[in-house]
């Protein structure tokens, strides 16, 4: 039996709780199917998380509640299995809080107020991701999707070469599986199998719900269909 090709890499991000509202929003590229948001309340829940998921890129407060921030990473610098990680710290714009950053050993700091446009890109360099207008695409198609053997229709906010935003009156739940089949406008016909990474929650009773898919099974020939389009 031919081994499945993988998939692309999840870049997972563990955010502050209180930087959520600041930072992630569905116009974000924090919303790519590809990525995956956690968040943290204390600093020794941030060091849990990060021991269970091995995440790519932390961004949070130097004054975060709980264990002060030196020792927590003053640990995840000394680990040879957590040291790998990129850091981002905020604090107040004082000599004092900087130093005390500069103990943590960031990949940068920002003070605050912060520069959301500057932050954004410093977190997409830290995580090698392309910013959202290279990288995907509005195609307002229908899927007949196929979700636990029964047909469900699904339509498209958005697509990638590596996922799609779908919206969908189906209730889903993460890590759902969906195989899919559409048209892309140039004709192409797309066959695959994805997986639910991110469920976006509707902000009134009446809105759509939103779900990231990233896809685990597709044919690379499709892959550059996908590509093609979203050049165009």
């Amino acid at each position: 039996m031919a081994r499945e090709e993988a998939g692309p890499k999840m870049k997972k991000v563990l955010l502050a709780n209180d930087l959520k509202s600041l930072l992630f929003d569905k116009n974000s590229f924090l919303d790519r199917s590809d990525i995956k948001v956690l968040t943290t309340t204390t600093n020794a829940e941030l060091l849990k998380i990060h021991r269970q998921e091995d995440v790519d890129l932390i961004v949070t407060q130097l004054d975060a509640p709980g264990i002060k921030s030196e020792l927590i990473f003053d640990a995840i610098r000394k680990s040879e299995d957590l040291r790998q990680v990129s850091t981002i710290l905020i604090c107040k714009d004082t000599l004092t809080h900087r130093e005390r950053c500069k103990q943590c050993r960031p990949n940068a700091v920002f003070t605050i107020p912060v520069n959301t446009a500057l932050l954004y890109s410093k977190m997409r360099q830290l995580l090698n991701v392309s910013t959202r207008k290279f990288y995907r695409t509005a195609l307002a198609v229908a899927i007949q999707g196929n979700f636990k053997d029964r047909p469900q229709p699904f339509f498209t906010e958005n697509i990638s070469s590596s996922g799609m935003l779908i919206r969908s009156n189906e209730p889903l739940s993460k890590d759902d599986g969906i195989f899919f089949s559409f048209f892309l406008s140039n004709g192409t016909h797309v066959t695959g199998y994805g997986e639910i990474t991110r469920v976006v929650p509707p902000a009134t009773p009446h809105d759509v719900l939103l779900y990231g898919i990233r896809f685990t099974n597709i044919d690379p020939v499709v892959q550059s269909a996908i590509d093609s389009a979203i050049n165009k």
